[in-house]
């Protein structure tokens, strides 16, 4: 079963100078700092915006805010998935906009959220990746970069993140994109100069 945004993982390093947390422990500058252990975090990539008020600032001048919009699965979706009764999807209503029908395109950003945190941790900074819950869209862009960066596919990076991110927990969609991006990465690329 799904874990619910409530999970109770403490903040972790997943890799070196790569972090993450659940929103509500990391929700200003002291919890920040005694999240990561005093880390040197110089990006935090934000990839709920609209759950999440952090902005360039909010943690200080030395912390730059990385914003993907992107969206999860609906809550209906998440309640089936944890094996909540009687859950009924609204992602054929017309009244509910298309963007909150169903999860985004996270693997539009792989790539460029990989590259930034690489270039924070060739300074000495640290990164902290976050969504709201950090179970599904943050997990999704830590896989990702431990792929592109490790030269792994998914199943050896998320057995390198699940033992010490319980939360684990991309949903379907995120899952398929980083099938399409491990693809993607095991490829020569023709005309890419990835």
């Amino acid at each position: 079963q799904r874990p619910g945004r409530d999970h109770g993982c403490a903040p972790v390093e997943v890799v070196p100078g790569v972090w993450t947390a659940h929103y509500h422990d990391i929700d200003s500058k002291e919890k920040l700092a005694k999240a990561t252990k005093g880390a040197p975090v110089r990006l935090v990539v934000n990839s709920a915006p609209c759950q999440c008020a952090a902005r360039t600032g909010f943690w200080g001048p030395d912390v730059r805010v990385l914003e993907i919009d992107l969206e999860d699965d609906p809550d209906e979706r998440k309640y089936f998935d944890a094996g909540k009764p009687n859950v009924q999807s609204r992602c054929a209503d017309p009244s509910v906009p298309l963007k909150l029908r169903c999860a985004g395109d996270a693997k539009a950003h792989f790539t460029e959220v990989s590259r930034e945190i690489d270039a924070v941790l060739a300074t000495g900074g640290h990164v902290l990746v976050h969504c709201h819950a950090s179970l599904s869209r943050s997990v999704a862009y830590v896989l990702a970069h431990v792929m592109r960066t490790r030269r792994i596919g998914l199943l050896a990076a998320a057995k390198r993140m699940k033992p010490v991110w319980d939360a684990t927990w991309p949903c379907d969609r995120f899952v398929y994109q980083l099938i399409e991006y491990e693809l993607e990465l095991s490829r020569p690329f023709r005309l890419s100069t990835v």
